[in-house]
């Protein structure tokens, strides 16, 4: 594979954020006009009340961010549409309230807001309608051109066709290997054979070339694609497509040359100074913020459950080096005193009533924190794995051992993209998206990450909206790995 990708901008999402800033805005000025008529409303918001009404449109658009609102699932789900709106707008509401009228005593107004609140939630729920319209009639599209033969074709050609919004409309696809006119794949038609790209992409005025085959098997291609990506063409690849798609990294078609390429291109280096001390002075005021929440947590633990408080656990970090994780207890005291060492799955019957709970509202993460302030962790990154169950994995995954080049994290893309990984297949998916962040590592990244992680604690919900499918019971006892149990010393309580 020769072409890579950056991040890229989708279109129809940018023109959706701006539509909600005007949304935001234009019910706040809406609201005021109705209730004090116009000139009065306008000099209410424009003279009076600007650095209010300019906080209240922060607060919503990150709300609207952390609850999922830009989430591919949530955009093109046709069932309950309203819900996620309603439920964002009413959040960020109260933030605003608490903000601004506890605070500042800068109110807006409570008539005002509140009839602010019903337009945007109208507003919010009809852009999003009119954009699974638009995505439905392929509004805004690209017109593409897909190049291979055989599952490889396929496999980009159904990698489009089940994402609704990919923004790539496929016109046809010309085979390496002649087939005869008229054929189909995937439902797709031949357009002709490669050596007739350029007169077919000028005839369907194609936009994007998406390369379904090994430039290896197919040097030649290579002098056929240069003068069209002159003339304009974007070209890609199936790993470019499906990083920018997916936003996670196919393992199954890149190589070292690829690795050694995103590392050539990550900013990891530029940035993992300032990153550390992000993740100092957060951790303070973490722990600090945090102390009456763990307080009630200790006294909750030890009411439910005979025990240690902490758990601690042997993890890798980075560069495969052996450290302990701290977490609040959320299990039996005798939880692997049978099973060994073994994934933790989602209903887990492991879990105690407390412990539970203390998952739910990922409280039983806040004393990683001190991990963080030691340097063993980040705030953000590939989440730590056993190294019982990481010379496994490695083995069975190839380039596993990509995730420990850098410091594991509290929360990372894996997490608000897959959260449990009970099985090999799982580890390989999670990998997919670990490689994702490491190659895509930035301080913008880092803060979406944390707002979806936040949208897991405001919603209340065990899982993000990208949930992994359940295992053959669903419980996480299929396909788990088990290792032998870790002697005494090895695994510590306090």
């Amino acid at each position: 594979m020769v072409f890579y990708q950056g991040n890229r901008i989708s279109l129809r999402r940018t023109a959706l954020l701006f539509g909600d800033i005007v949304c935001i805005l234009g019910s706040i000025f809406l609201s005021a006009i109705l209730r004090l008529g116009f000139r009065d409303g306008l000099a209410f918001i424009t003279e009076q009340h600007m650095f209010a009404v300019s906080g209240s449109v922060l607060i919503f658009l990150v709300v609207f961010y952390a609850s999922g609102m830009y989430e591919r699932q949530s955009l093109t789900r046709k069932d309950g549409s309203y819900f996620l709106p309603l439920l964002s707008v009413a959040i960020g509401l109260v933030i605003t309230i608490v903000v601004f009228y506890a605070r500042y005593h800068l109110g807006i107004g409570r008539g005002v807001l509140t009839l602010a609140c019903v337009f945007m939630f109208i507003g919010t729920w009809a852009m999003r309608y009119a954009y699974r319209m638009a995505v439905g009639y392929g509004l805004l599209s690209k017109k593409a051109l897909v190049v291979g033969d055989g599952e490889e074709l396929e496999n980009v050609i159904k990698l489009v066709q089940r994402t609704a919004d990919s923004g790539y409309k496929i016109s046809g696809c010309a085979t390496v290997r002649r087939m005869p006119a008229g054929s189909f794949v995937a439902g797709v038609p031949v357009v002709g054979p490669v050596e007739k790209l350029r007169e077919c992409s000028e005839a369907f005025e194609i936009e994007v070339i998406i390369v379904a085959t090994s430039m290896a098997r197919e040097p030649t291609l290579l002098r056929m694609l240069r003068p069209l990506r002159w003339s304009g063409v974007e070209v890609m690849d199936y790993v470019a497509l499906h990083e920018m798609i997916a936003q996670e990294i196919p393992i199954n078609h890149i190589n070292d040359e690829w690795l050694m390429n995103a590392a050539m291109n990550s900013s990891v280096i530029h940035i993992r100074q300032i990153k550390r001390i992000m993740d100092v002075a957060t951790s303070i005021v973490g722990l600090v913020l945090s102390f009456p929440i763990c307080l009630i947590a200790a006294v909750a633990i030890k009411l439910d459950s005979p025990g240690p408080l902490l758990f601690r656990q042997r993890r890798s970090g980075r560069d495969g080096r052996v450290y302990t994780l701290m977490k609040f207890r959320s299990m039996r005291q005798d939880a692997e005193s049978k099973s060994g060492a073994v994934w933790a799955g989602k209903r887990d019957s492991r879990v105690t009533r407390v412990g539970s709970f203390l998952r739910k509202w990922r409280v039983d993460e806040v004393p990683q924190l001190i991990n963080v302030l030691r340097g063993e962790m980040s705030l953000v990154g590939p989440r730590p794995e056993r190294p019982e169950f990481v010379e496994t994995l490695d083995h069975a995954i190839p380039f596993y051992k990509e995730r420990l080049l850098v410091p594991p994290g509290i929360t990372g893309w894996a997490q608000v993209k897959y959260p449990y990984a009970s099985s090999i297949e799982a580890a390989r998916r999670k990998l997919q998206y670990d490689l994702y962040y490491i190659k895509h590592m930035s301080f913008f990244l880092d803060g979406l990450i944390l707002l979806r992680t936040f949208k897991t604690i405001i919603v209340g919900l065990m899982y993000s909206d990208e949930e992994a499918p359940d295992e053959k019971t669903g419980d996480g006892t299929d396909n788990i790995i088990t290792v032998p149990t870790l002697p005494p010393a090895e695994e510590k309580s306090a």
